[in-house]
């Protein structure tokens, strides 16, 4: 009965993540204003740490003797009003339950500049512990707000949205939005008013309609900085090379009070000289992460500077792609934490404010052999439709046929589905 019994030894490889490691790599992800803010929470909880804020304003009377990096910072223009903080600031308005503000505020967050909601409300009421009825709620709340179309998930929602709420709305532009915008946007106009049994006049007259709502509700408030409490680091051009300045002076200063330590340690129990090494382990490993922070953010930083100079020198674009791996390989370092080092990080550079995982776009290959990078790609469409003629827009064949001209092969397909990412209307809605 025990004869097919056998005594095996297996090895078996597992990543113990140590509480500091944890710390280390929360620290590292976070946004400068999120870390202010667990700074803060960390010296309430740790009698040993020493958190010390500075001044975010400079009367101009102190700026002589100022250190040149103080100064250059002082100068630094903090973020407008954002489509998030303007959605925010009318929700408080509403007559709400705490919960749908909640999800209500999560999804103001969550807005593209250009006014459309980026995540799905599966994927919302996942993270949020909420059914997708509470989130749709929500939702409404945030669509029911200014300007008209704001947080659609789509161009047709956000038309239908502007409709409905129009009084002097073309009686048929809710129903052609609604179920037959693709026709319309091809042209089928003929096929689209035998199918509705409408004159051709009466299909134009929609159409004028539909061209004068917002397909960018969002661009109302112009353009708009990420919500940053301050950039990371600033990248200036000086006699021709690139400096750069990190803004971690405007965190909090943290310091580990050794003093203190021992004063409390005079007259304490054992208990209580247990939960004193606890706390200054804890504050020794804080000091350890922040530096780590620090360190890790300045070296990706300057490998961004050194591979994105034509960016840096020209605009959008000259972007070049740019993947994690390089830069963890120029580093020496897991690619998993330089994705974690760009994460909720802004740098204002010479072509203005960016996040910096914007410098880690997709790549298209181009006539020459080399790459060019989506955003680039994108920004070309964009100027090409800018200088168009608006009696006679370019379309997608035509923006194609350019791009190859320039050098970037690219399908028909591929520039309809960039078009469409930035939504720029097709050209018989634009002309």
């Amino acid at each position: 009965m025990y004869n097919n019994l056998t005594t095996a030894v297996t090895q078996n490889v597992q990543l113990n993540v140590t509480p500091e490691l944890k710390q280390s790599l929360f620290i590292l992800q976070i946004s400068a204003e999120e870390l202010a803010d667990f700074l803060q929470m960390k010296a309430v909880d740790n009698p040993l740490l020493d958190i010390v804020w500075p001044s975010l304003r400079f009367g101009r009377s102190n700026l002589t003797g100022m250190d040149p990096k103080d100064r250059l910072l002082n100068n630094i223009s903090l973020p407008t009003d954002t489509i998030e903080s303007m959605l925010l600031a009318q929700l408080r308005l509403k007559n709400i339950s705490k919960s749908a503000y909640a999800t209500a505020s999560y999804l103001a967050g969550n807005i593209s500049e250009t006014g459309y909601l980026e995540v799905s409300v599966g994927l919302v009421a996942e993270t949020l512990g909420r059914s997708e009825e509470e989130v749709k709620e929500a939702l409404a709340y945030l669509q029911a707000l200014e300007p008209a179309g704001i947080a659609a998930r789509d161009l047709r929602e956000c038309l239908l949205l502007q409709i409905e709420r129009d009084a002097k709305r073309d009686p048929w532009a809710e129903t052609i939005v609604q179920n037959h915008l693709q026709e319309l946007a091809g042209g089928k106009w003929k096929q689209l008013a035998e199918k509705l049994k409408l004159s051709i006049e009466t299909i134009r007259t929609t159409l004028d309609y539909i061209r004068s709502l917002n397909p960018r509700p969002g661009m109302v408030y112009g353009e708009q900085t990420p919500n940053y409490w301050l950039p990371d680091a600033v990248i200036l051009k000086n006699q021709g090379e690139y400096e750069l300045f990190m803004t971690d002076a405007y965190l909090p200063k943290v310091a580990y009070n050794r003093e203190y330590r021992t004063y409390l340690s005079g007259n304490m129990t054992s208990d209580g000289l247990q939960y004193l090494r606890e706390q200054s382990q804890d504050a020794e490993q804080l000091l350890r992460s922040l530096e780590q922070r620090k360190t890790t953010l300045r070296r990706v930083i300057e490998n961004i500077i050194k591979e994105q100079k034509a960016f840096l020198d020209h605009g959008v674009s000259h972007l070049k792609p740019m993947k994690l791996k390089t830069i963890a390989d120029h580093l020496s370092l897991h690619e998993s934490t330089i994705s974690r080092a760009v994460q909720n990080k802004c740098i204002q550079t010479p072509q203005g404010w960016y996040e910096l995982k914007f410098f880690f776009p997709s790549g298209v290959s181009t006539a020459e052999g080399e790459d060019a990078s989506a955003e680039s790609i994108k920004s070309e469409i964009k100027h090409l439709v800018h200088q168009e003629d608006k009696k006679h827009p370019l379309s997608d064949q035509q923006i194609t046929d350019l791009l190859v001209k320039i050098g970037i092969q690219l399908s028909r397909r591929t520039v309809m589905k960039y078009r469409e990412e930035m939504k720029i209307l097709s050209s018989r809605l634009r002309s």
